[in-house]
């Protein structure tokens, strides 16, 4: 009898701890890894997997397009949160479940979202540069505003944005929520206001962007909404590239609509000596690392390894993206 087969299409660079090779094996399940860039790579490990594994926010591998290259597979999973790199679509129609761990990400990321803000706040990215040049000043970067009694702003209310209001509740701020996806009872007994995108960009000092990338959400922050925000308002996202509109941030930051932006994530990565980006005093860059934690990378394996083990005995994952799917699985 074929062994059931795991193909890890793209890694991310991210190491692979031996315990997962060991895990595997001990399941007696075939576990085989390359970061895929072309379909000739796909065809030679994972057209007859099981299992297609990814790690990483690469696109373009399990998309319509190669859909006939995966001929035996029942299940896509990434690891923690966000499955916008998965055809989710093109994978329901051949009964393909997409599943992942969203639980994974959700401290560390909440964690990230408020050093990115308390950094932009208290500008001491910046401080800590101009020290390091040997500017010992202590006006030449001032903070840009307080943040006990503040108006907060939180675009998107799942896991990591409950976990960001749990955390900064000792500020006594005003939070105000935009999700149209939970109902107002659920925000208030967070302590929150259920408010529309409009409202909480014209009142919110800082914004928080914490939604997945979906098409409704792809460019919801434009130039529209960025004229809209206060002139020292504070933007932060570390969530996904292309909630933002970069264009329009840019321009935003350059006319001084807004004071200032922190951002986890970019469209177009690394950025090189000389990029426009780099000018800006008033954003603090970090590279897409919100949801690593003090156990990388054992952190990013864990429960995913646990969850295709699980498949592997005929066992359907917690968590579901298309769940519409009729799996051609029998799982229960």
């Amino acid at each position: 009898m074929k062994r059931f087969k795991v193909a890890l299409v793209s890694t991310g660079g991210h190491p692979i701890p031996d315990w997962v090779y060991k895990r595997f094996e001990d399941e007696n399940i075939e576990f085989v890894v390359n970061d895929c860039e072309t379909r000739k790579d796909l065809e030679k490990i994972a057209k007859d997997a099981d299992v297609l594994f990814i790690t990483s926010s690469r696109k373009g591998l399990i998309c319509e397009e190669n859909m006939d290259i995966f001929k035996k597979a029942g299940c896509a999973i990434k690891c923690g949160s966000g499955t916008d790199n998965i055809d989710a679509e093109a994978c329901t129609k051949r009964g393909i479940i997409v599943a992942h761990t969203p639980d994974d990400p959700t401290e560390p990321t909440s964690d990230h979202f408020i050093a990115m803000l308390l950094t932009a706040i208290r500008q001491t990215a910046r401080q800590d540069r101009m020290v390091r040049k040997g500017i010992w000043s202590a006006t030449d970067a001032l903070p840009l505003g307080t943040i006990t009694g503040e108006d907060l702003g939180i675009i998107g209310f799942g896991r990591i944005g409950k976990a960001i209001v749990k955390k900064m509740s000792g500020f006594d701020m005003t939070v105000r929520i935009y999700d149209p996806y939970i109902d107002k009872e659920t925000i208030q007994k967070n302590k929150c206001l259920k408010v529309t995108l409009e409202e909480l960009l014209k009142k919110s000092k800082y914004v928080m962007v914490a939604c997945p990338l979906l098409k409704e959400t792809k460019g919801l922050i434009g130039e529209k909404e960025l004229r809209m925000m206060r002139e020292d308002a504070v933007i932060v996202n570390v969530a996904r590239a292309g909630i933002v509109d970069e264009t329009a941030l840019r321009k935003a930051l350059k006319q001084k609509w807004i004071k200032a932006a922190a951002l986890d994530v970019i469209e177009k990565y690394p950025l090189l000596p000389g990029d426009e980006w780099l000018e800006f005093e008033n954003i603090n860059f970090t590279p897409h690392l919100g949801g690593y934690s003090g156990v990388y990378p054992d952190g990013i394996y864990i429960n995913t390894v646990e969850v295709i083990v699980g498949l592997s005995k005929g066992k359907m994952p917690e968590w579901i993206v298309n769940r519409q799917c009729k799996p051609k699985w029998d799982l229960k």
